[in-house]
């Protein structure tokens, strides 16, 4: 049976694994990602149910959109939101432009992509990838969709107007180190004593 360490043998070494866990944990709750996942769920046509604990079929059994839509979306949104952009500081007129540039490029990739997102007819060539954008459009559709990414993004980057996520993943981080220091006096030095050569 393994026999716990006496009291004059302090286990210091556990101390840099707890900040490094700290750490890991702070960047999994700022990491867009599971935000960006709910939103794929949602346009494949999935919620998540709470009782089974699982991501399954709305009562339509029907996606939102298309792979090929979906896929586009994904990838537009996967890239415009991770820690780089929560983590920046911008201003109300930066975050302006940036939702003017998000709402220009999904209108014209929609607009250019109808029969190929599915919001028109499947034209004679569409097998073949040849796609000519005929028929009325199902705008409505549209809408929601296109909708849904403004509000994914335009939240998710609110929150980093005037740095506010940057500040406060820092005030953890030094609150944290500076607990731990004070906790082990001069013996084991925190995440920002380790950055700074402490």
């Amino acid at each position: 049976m393994e026999q716990p360490l006496p009291p004059q043998y302090p286990q210091q070494e556990e101390m840099p694994y707890s900040n490094e866990g700290t750490i890991a944990n702070i960047v999994s709750q700022i990491d867009p990602s599971g935000i960006i996942n709910n939103l794929d769920h949602a346009l494949e046509g999935r919620f998540f149910n709470d009782m089974t604990n699982k991501w399954e079929l709305t009562a339509s059994k029907k996606p939102m959109v298309n792979d090929a839509c979906r896929g586009m979306i994904i990838s537009y949104v996967t890239a415009t939101l991770n820690n780089n952009s929560t983590l920046s500081l911008i201003s109300q007129q930066q975050l302006g432009f940036i939702m003017e540039g998000v709402v220009e490029s999904i209108t014209r990739m929609f607009v250019t992509n109808l029969e190929e997102f599915g919001f028109v007819p499947e034209g004679p060539g569409y097998k073949n990838g040849c796609y000519m954008n005929r028929g009325n459009p199902d705008s409505a559709r549209m809408t929601i969709v296109s909708d849904m990414i403004y509000k994914v993004i335009f939240l998710t980057m609110t929150r980093a107007l005037n740095g506010m996520e940057s500040k406060k993943m820092f005030h953890s981080l030094s609150l944290n180190d500076s607990m731990n220091f004070s906790g082990q006096g001069q013996s084991a030095p925190g995440v920002f004593g380790r950055m700074f050569g402490r």
